[in-house]
């Protein structure tokens, strides 16, 4: 009876499971948070005199900490759920995830750059090297690893279902 269950599932040629080039997305999934951790912390979002801000540059401080805390914190911790279930749906969210994280990137200087015009007042200054690395990081990630999730045999083999 065990020679008919086993014949019953389908043979999947390939590698499957959370191995090899796997292994990185899965790490940078892990390390997301903690480094976002590390922001938060290094920013003290309470130390700021809250009076001090017009309405417009109150709501994008806001609204940059609900979006940072999605796709920091949030977001990668339900995308590690979902590869560690091998949920179906997991690649497909994980290209979302990895497309918005540069779109935030670019996006959030240059909405800083216009919300807080005497701190920033010319936008290469909303651009520093710091800025400018962490979107090449995170552009590099999406080139890389969207097409791994479209093509890789293990992503196929292992999240179906």
């Amino acid at each position: 009876m065990a020679d008919t269950q086993q014949s019953a599932l389908p043979d999947r040629e390939g590698p499957e499971g959370i191995g090899g080039w796997l292994v990185l997305p899965m790490l940078g999934l892990m390390l997301t948070p903690i480094l976002g951790l590390v922001q938060l912390h290094n920013t003290d979002y309470l130390g700021f005199d809250w009076q001090t801000f017009s309405f417009s540059q109150g709501a994008l401080i806001l609204a940059e900490l609900v979006i940072f805390g999605i796709l920091n914190l949030s977001a990668p911790a339900l995308l590690l759920f979902f590869m560690f279930k091998r949920w179906q749906i997991f690649p497909g969210w994980y290209m979302i995830w990895a497309f918005a994280m540069p779109v935030y990137a670019v996006l959030d200087p240059w909405a800083v750059h216009l919300a807080f015009p005497t701190a920033v007042p010319e936008l290469a200054d909303a651009y520093d090297a710091d800025t400018v690395g962490g979107i090449s990081r995170s552009i590099w990630a999406a080139v890389i690893w969207v097409p791994y999730m479209m093509r890789s045999e293990r992503v196929a083999n292992t999240f179906v279902n």
